[in-house]
């Protein structure tokens, strides 16, 4: 303080010292890195979303086209490209037995109206990320995937042009017959 005329006067300087601007850039850096690694996060979470999704639209696929045409499935040891990624499944059929507890079953193991259960089949379709898009050779939980699992009867068909499609491809008919002469003999 300096003394003039009477009066005291204040030197004082309005602005920063040299450690306050020092701490505002390291705020300011910590901030900058906290908004980065979130920003960073989501995105990495937001690409395993799209990839369980693709994973999930494959497995539907494959789920239609066995039901449609079983024959017609990708190879099961080649990877399937969908959008930028490649993907690995698996497909398993197993027989399924129904119990019912208020109704009674015939000695054909038919129910009601003589349909026969024994054909009905579970389908279970597994899809995951493949190795060359950062997954796994094999399944494993780790890493993006959807199973699916769906009853299915080979003798129902999903819409009229299955129909139409089995009836016209070679050896469609005798294929036909097959799965109505399994359903007879079960």
């Amino acid at each position: 303080m300096t003394r003039r005329s009477g009066r005291l006067q204040s030197t004082h300087r309005s602005g920063l010292t040299f450690l306050e601007a020092i701490l505002a850039v390291v705020l300011l850096s910590m901030v900058a890195i906290t908004l980065s690694s979130a920003v960073s996060f989501l995105n990495q979470s937001q690409k395993r979303f799209d990839q369980r999704l693709g994973a999930a639209e494959l497995a539907n696929r494959l789920i239609l086209q066995y039901m449609d045409e079983q024959d017609s499935l990708p190879n099961r040891a080649l990877p399937i490209e969908y959008d930028a990624d490649l993907y690995r499944w698996t497909l398993e059929e197993s027989p399924v037995k129904f119990e019912f507890d208020d109704r009674v079953m015939d000695e054909n193991n038919n129910l009601g109206s003589g349909v026969s259960l024994d054909r009905i089949k579970l389908i279970t379709i597994r899809v995951w990320l493949g190795a060359d898009s950062g997954g796994s050779r094999s399944f494993t939980a780790s890493v993006p995937n959807v199973t699916i699992t769906r009853l299915i009867d080979p003798l129902a068909f999903n819409n009229p042009d299955s129909l139409e499609t089995l009836l016209a491809k070679p050896g469609g008919i005798e294929k036909l017959f097959e799965s109505l002469l399994d359903g007879l003999e079960n």
